[in-house]
């Protein structure tokens, strides 16, 4: 039985949340401290994003690289407030994938490349909506900086960053080894600047 690439998409997913409401049953790692004002608990949950974010992508544990740590989408006043949180979220978060989801972690990855490689040109799914789908003489590399610069586009969107792809942690430190950098930024730019224009067209029709 052949599974349809949002079907996969999905079980990978559950893969991570089954993991997530375990934890939570066992003692609410994933729940601010009762004393968190409102941007430290904003804070707090973008921190546990980020954390999820930068596990999958195998990337190394740094609250201090995390664009929203650096420049928080809060009020001046509140930013202490909500790096406060964010550090806190994104630790605990950070540690519980590495202790408990490793495992499964895995077998979601592994679901999601497949996933992430692109349909058949002859697949019915092929055309399903264009702006999303990478170029057919990308190379699995470039593929993969695609989708993760839609990724980006998506966080910085609805953060409301301007578009900015130096600012992206992922575009200046590349999470594949080195000789396949480049081709991995060239993905990465085209999937971040086609998503952040498709969203934006989006909004602005609203």
């Amino acid at each position: 039985m052949k599974l349809a690439p949002f079907s996969l998409a999905l079980l990978a997913l559950g893969l991570g949340t089954s993991i997530l409401l375990v934890a939570q049953d066992r003692g609410g790692w994933d729940m601010p401290p009762q004393e968190f004002r409102d941007i430290q608990r904003q804070g707090f949950h973008d921190g546990l994003e980020a954390a999820h974010y930068d596990f999958d992508h195998q990337l190394p544990q740094n609250v201090q690289g995390r664009r929203e740590f650096l420049n928080p989408p809060v009020p001046r006043e509140g930013r202490e407030d909500y790096r406060i949180g964010f550090h806190r979220g994104y630790d605990a978060a950070f540690g519980h994938y590495r202790e408990a989801a490793a495992p499964h972690q895995s077998i979601g990855s592994q679901i999601l490349q497949a996933v992430e490689q692109g349909l058949p040109q002859d697949h019915p799914d092929h055309d399903r909506g264009g702006w999303d789908m990478p170029p057919q003489e990308f190379r699995d590399i470039q593929r993969q900086g695609f989708h993760d610069g839609i990724e980006a586009a998506r966080r910085d969107f609805d953060h409301q960053f301007p578009p900015n792809i130096e600012a992206s942690r992922e575009f200046r430190e590349p999470p594949v080894p080195r000789e396949a950098r480049e081709d991995y930024r060239e993905g990465f730019r085209r999937g971040y600047d086609s998503a952040f224009a498709h969203f934006r067209e989006g909004h602005d029709r609203y």
